[in-house]
């Protein structure tokens, strides 16, 4: 696996132009491109095999970086993205003009989710805008366990893999294999759409002041 593995900077570089790379994340190996990049969002959609658009969750480095995949939200989703992020929740927000329309075919909402791991989180940030993640594998089969089956699947299909690094006080058993929780914030309260490792945190619905922000 080492040849295909990539140093950080030329990760990021493969991402910046236009690239698909196999990366490691806290949960599952997944596919990966810049979210803005339409012909890169093709691109995986056409190794996952898929016959019909599907919408894919995107990973943002920060909740700062998720706002530039996102509309505007109000004061209690706001509140609510910064109660779960960083963290295994995947929230299905409302979408912004920034976003490929191939990401969520060209739907309303997009699901995003921050990881809670500091080197993947900080790679996204290098790239600069948030990225498609999506299984490593092909529709209709099981996703790859881990960064060495994703790579003998697929090594040849993609541009390189990047596997992130556990930082000090994280552990080998941070790195989650389920997936993560699913959560609608388009509604109010939240719905909890699929159950994850942790539980959702609280709505809290008391509005501050009424206005609206961007996350």
């Amino acid at each position: 696996m080492a040849d295909r593995l990539l140093a950080f900077d030329e990760a990021v570089r493969v991402l910046k132009s236009g690239g698909v790379l196999l990366l490691g994340t806290d949960t599952l190996p997944r596919f990966h491109c810049r979210a803005d990049l339409t012909a890169s969002v093709a691109r995986i959609q056409a190794l996952k095999g898929r016959v019909f658009a599907k919408s894919m969750l995107v990973l943002a480095g920060s909740v700062d970086q998720a706002s530039l995949v996102t509309g505007t939200l109000d004061d209690r989703q706001a509140a609510f993205c910064r109660r779960c992020w960083p963290g295994p929740f995947s929230l299905i927000l409302p979408a912004g003009g920034a976003l490929s329309r191939a990401v969520n075919d060209g739907g309303e909402t997009v699901a995003v989710r921050v990881p809670d791991l500091v080197s993947l989180s900080s790679f996204v940030l290098s790239v600069g805008f948030p990225l498609v993640s999506t299984s490593a594998n092909r529709s209709g089969d099981s996703p790859c366990p881990d960064l060495e089956a994703a790579l003998a699947s697929f090594a040849n299909q993609v541009d390189g893999a990047w596997k992130p690094q556990e930082s000090p006080g994280e552990s080998a058993g941070s790195a989650r294999t389920g997936p993560s929780a699913l959560i609608d914030v388009t509604t109010w309260p939240p719905v909890q759409l699929r159950q994850g490792p942790l539980n959702m945190p609280p709505a809290e619905p008391g509005h501050l002041d009424g206005g609206s922000r961007e996350v």
